[in-house]
């Protein structure tokens, strides 16, 4: 089910002290779909998935998330009430690519995040493909 569809645009700019998604401007085509809702006895390890794909609104906003997801999500997670280690990103571009993201142990007073992309798997492929059609 799709929960929320939408662009979300930045222009790489701090506000108010937060770290902007990047420093460089950019936009993506978002789509939160809930893949389950948990039920008596059966709890959902991945319960929702973000799918992602640069809208490429002018020649200046082809910024990447790849190297930027950690930020994205926080700012997605923290907007939508997902739990960002439960949510499967899946980005769409010439291939489509997916994460979950992991906090690693304090090493700073800074979250760092284990962010391990790979190619998508047939069953999550499965998942997702009816959403994919209008991205």
């Amino acid at each position: 089910m799709v929960l929320h569809d939408f662009i979300y645009k930045w222009d790489g700019k701090s506000a108010e002290g937060e770290k902007p998604v990047s420093w460089w401007p950019g936009s993506y085509h978002v789509k939160i779909i809930r893949l389950g809702t948990d039920s008596e006895g059966i709890s959902y390890l991945v319960p929702f998935a973000v799918i992602l794909k640069n809208a490429r609104i002018n020649p200046t906003m082809n910024t990447s998330l790849k190297n930027y997801i950690h930020n994205f999500a926080e700012k997605i997670s923290r907007a939508y009430s997902l739990d960002m280690e439960k949510t499967l990103w899946v980005e769409l571009d010439d291939t489509i690519e997916v994460t979950r993201i992991h906090p690693d142990s304090k090493l700073t007073q800074a979250t760092l995040y284990t962010i391990p992309w790979r190619p998508i798997r047939p069953n999550e492929l499965e998942l997702i493909e009816p959403y994919l059609s209008d991205m």
